[in-house]
């Protein structure tokens, strides 16, 4: 990795003296980092990728080194003084050096502060942490020694030497503390304070040293024979830990207090992978490859063996193999003496993966990180690949910054995914980032999906990555039959007045999978019981009080509830507007589609998977196991129960409204809504029996719908491409976005009218005239969610073929950004997955 900090330092004479000198990058919103001098104390500690600890102003900052170069000691002495690093804080770099490598540049990609970058690859609570406590001044020491003082000086003054400030709730307390800074009595000093997330602690019991137990128990425990029996089992067994001396606890403090034995603290390692699996011998069973998956497969373990970075699009139908080509792969990584990282997209998937990688590699071999984790098990499973304890990393969209020295392969299974965009501080694609780290690290990168992203695809067609087809399932299980339902039609058939959630069509195959022993799920986007609830007298729909939009009624917890800033309240008994009693449930959520399976089926088991079920730690696991083990009939969920997973006894999905989503104020939509549909029908028939989909939707013949009806990725691709190219949207073009929020509306607009303005002013926008579409400012104009969480938003959007146009007018929005008020918050995304 090279990064020139001090270019002319090569042609430096060589008589001249040099001086070490660390660029450090702090979690602060800096566009570079800072520059300290290495003492020589720790010139043999301080490099790239470990932590320090810096004086930063008045306080410390832990930070990680980016670079450690030299400088001539002429060169020193002519600028001002460095400020000196005071301490390492890891032993071994915290980041690899492909890693830091990789998150460099990305953050350069990305216009985001390096040091922000950094902290975001680092476990949440592991870096020492600074704090400033209050202390007794010199003054105060004295004044405490010397006695005489009334009780609540006295009190106070103890509290400030024990390093805490005494209650001061009331202005009385207040006055006192700030009379005693006045008086220069207290104070405050910096203190450093362990990590928050740290390794779990377990007490262990030994021998203390040079203790004889038989002579022990002969001299000093002839009248205990209680403890000279816990001495000797101790002494014969070794070390114990406190489990197994549970009950002991007396007869320990006793023999500690007597000098007999020794307690130590030793890491424990917390279980974050869950029961053994059942059935390791059979999950442990390699299948024989069909040959589409032996022809895709060759030259991904090809480049492993060749440590080639060379990026591949697995483009396979549902059900056609593609975890069985992940596990092989991996195999050949593990073979090399290399290791594997492989991402998912949302946690739910990780369970089933795991359970997949842990049947072929033993639990041994495996690390897991995501979200889900209590930082502490977030930590101890982050140094377990630090230390190179395990060859394999598996997680969510965080865990492609797992600290592999050795990283031989990259899988990012369902890669179209929205969820792999990080939509705050580090607004980093991990596909892309993927891309830069196999590039350091000279490995291949596995893009796995049904249903490719547009950019992965076009990057295909263009020849950046290879694409390898497995067009047909696996043992030759036909893809499922696809009936597309007009619910247009059959509203106009159904009884004036009912509402109409699942269709003769929808209803008629459910009875018959139901009748025949099957499984079904039914998929809907909207979560809740129903959307809003408007009054029948003016139309009113209640909304948030925080954001432009309705509120969506939970039965189960009987409340309304903002699906963006978590807002609830009650029902109302009346309209808040008009004050009229009669309202309506507008709109269907998955608990009112539930409560329909429910009521038309009563005898089914119906289970409900969303993100108000998966609140709950495991809830999510335990409805997928149910599901998969055959306590469940009927699943009810969002698009959580659309990614990925593999359910043999599931012969029939039921998509309840196709539309949602579809009519969306953004270029993704059509995307998204094809590959939804697609991802959902294909979890139907993945086991010995043909499969079944039925999709509800009030337009048929749209161009995202049609073809699902017959698996045709390549006819939307086609049709959704020239769209996308006609309009210079990406992956045709290249476009920014700045959003703009601020608690007032015009204070908010004003902002954005200043960042379209400079903007307009960059040189590539000034030669728009001469070569038009060079690079298109659009906007200001007010974002669709045009009020969020108590803050107005505005959008400008930076659009061009230009690459280089928007990524200079996106810098030059991002300095202007820094100059805005306070109270005006504003971010550029050079990269926007979604524009609301």
């Amino acid at each position: 990795m090279s990064l020139p900090l001090f270019p002319s330092l090569e042609s430096a004479s060589p008589g001249v003296g040099v001086g070490r000198v660390a660029r450090v990058a702090l979690p602060l919103p800096l566009e570079e980092a800072l520059d300290y001098a290495v003492p020589e104390a720790l010139a043999q500690q301080v490099e790239a990728g470990r932590r320090v600890i810096v004086p930063l102003e008045r306080r410390r900052a832990t930070g990680v080194v980016v670079e450690v170069a030299t400088r001539p000691h002429e060169a020193a002495e002519a600028s001002r003084p460095l400020r000196a690093i005071e301490r390492v804080v890891d032993a071994e770099p915290a980041l690899p050096p492909d890693l830091l490598a990789a998150l460099v540049a990305a953050a350069r990609d990305t216009l985001t502060p390096i040091g922000l970058a950094l902290a975001a690859a680092l476990p949440a609570g592991s870096a020492p942490r600074h704090v400033r406590r209050p202390a007794l001044t010199p003054r105060g020491h004295a004044a405490l020694a010397h006695g005489g003082l009334p009780a609540a000086l006295r009190a106070a003054l103890e509290a400030a030497a024990r390093g805490r400030r005494p209650a001061a709730r009331n202005a009385k307390g207040r006055a006192l503390w700030q009379q005693l800074e006045r008086d220069g009595l207290v104070g405050e000093r910096a203190h450093d304070e362990a990590p928050r997330a740290r390794a779990a602690m377990e007490s262990w019991f030994a021998l203390a040293t040079g203790v004889d137990p038989e002579r022990a128990a002969r001299e000093l425990l002839s009248r205990a024979p209680k403890q000279a029996a816990l001495l000797h089992r101790i002494a014969s067994e070794g070390p114990l830990p406190s489990a197994a001396l549970a009950r002991e606890g007396a007869l320990l403090r006793a023999l500690g207090a007597r000098g007999l034995v020794a307690r130590e603290e030793r890491a424990v390692a917390r279980d974050v992978l869950g029961a053994p699996l059942e059935d390791l011998a059979a999950g442990a069973r390699r299948p024989a490859l069909t040959a589409e998956q032996a022809a895709a497969l060759a030259p991904i373990v090809e480049a492993v063996t060749a440590r080639r970075p060379e990026p591949f699009l697995l483009h396979g139908v549902t059900g056609s193999g593609k975890t069985e080509i992940y596990l092989r792969a991996v195999q050949a990584t593990l073979a090399s003496g290399r290791q594997a990282l492989v991402l998912v997209p949302e946690i739910t998937l990780t369970h089933q993966i795991l359970a997949r990688l842990r049947a072929r590699f033993g639990d041994a071999a495996l690390a897991v990180l995501h979200s889900g984790l209590r930082p502490g098990e977030r930590v101890e499973q982050w140094q377990k690949l630090r230390r190179g304890e395990t060859p394999i990393a598996v997680g969510a969209r965080s865990a492609l910054f797992a600290p592999l020295e050795r990283l031989g392969l990259v899988v990012i299974d369902e890669e179209h995914d929205s969820a792999y965009k990080n939509e705050e501080g580090f607004r980093y694609h991990a596909r892309d980032l993927a891309f830069r780290r196999c590039e350091t690290a000279r490995c291949p990168l596995v893009l796995g999906s049904a249903t490719p992203s547009l950019e992965t695809r076009y990057a295909a067609e263009g020849g950046r990555l290879r694409r390898l087809v497995l067009a047909d399932r696996i043992a030759g299980r036909p893809l499922p039959a696809v009936e597309i339902v007009d619910l247009a039609r059959e509203r106009a058939r159904a009884v004036r007045g009912r509402k109409l959630i699942l269709t003769q069509p929808l209803r008629r195959a459910l009875a018959e999978t139901l009748a025949e022993g099957g499984q079904a799920i039914l998929f809907l986007n909207r979560r809740g019981f129903s959307t809003r609830i408007q009054c029948f007298e003016c139309g009113f729909a209640e909304r948030c009080k925080h954001c432009d939009i309705s509120l969506v009624f939970h039965a189960a917890d009987e409340v309304l509830r903002c699906h963006y800033c978590g807002y609830e309240t009650p029902p109302p008994a009346a309209c808040s507007q008009c004050g009229a009693p009669e309202s309506a449930l507008l709109g269907i959520g998955t608990e009112r589609v539930e409560e329909e399976v429910v009521a038309r089926f009563p005898q089914a088991r119906v289970g409900r998977l969303d993100r108000d079920t998966e609140r709950r730690r495991g809830g999510s696991e335990r409805v997928l196991r149910d599901l998969r083990e055959g306590r469940l009939d009927v699943l009810v969920g969002t698009q959580m129960v659309a990614k990925g997973h593999d359910f043999p006894g599931v012969t029939l999905v039921g998509v309840v409204a196709a539309d949602v989503g579809l009519h969306l104020p953004d270029f993704r939509a059509a995307e998204r809504t094809f590959q939804l549909l697609t991802q959902v029908a294909g979890r139907a028939g993945r086991g010995n029996v043909p499969g079944r989909v039925v999709v509800q939707t009030f337009v048929p013949d749209h161009y995202a719908i049609r073809p699902v009806a017959s698996h045709d990725y390549e006819a939307f691709y086609a049709e959704e491409i020239a769209h996308r190219r006609s309009l210079g949207y990406p992956p045709c073009g290249r476009l920014a976005v700045a959003l703009v929020s601020a608690p007032d509306a015009a204070a908010a607009e004003a902002a954005a009218c200043r960042l379209a303005a400079r903007a307009k002013d960059e040189p590539a926008a000034r030669l728009a005239s001469q070569a038009p579409g060079a690079l298109e400012v659009l906007g200001p104009a007010p974002a669709p969610l045009a009020r969020l969480r108590d803050r107005y938003r505005f959008h400008v959007l930076l659009r061009s073929a230009d690459a280089g146009a928007v990524r200079g007018a996106a810098q030059a929005l991002v300095r202007e950004a820094a100059a805005l008020p306070r109270s005006v918050r504003a971010h550029v995304d050079v990269n926007p997955i979604h524009l609301l």
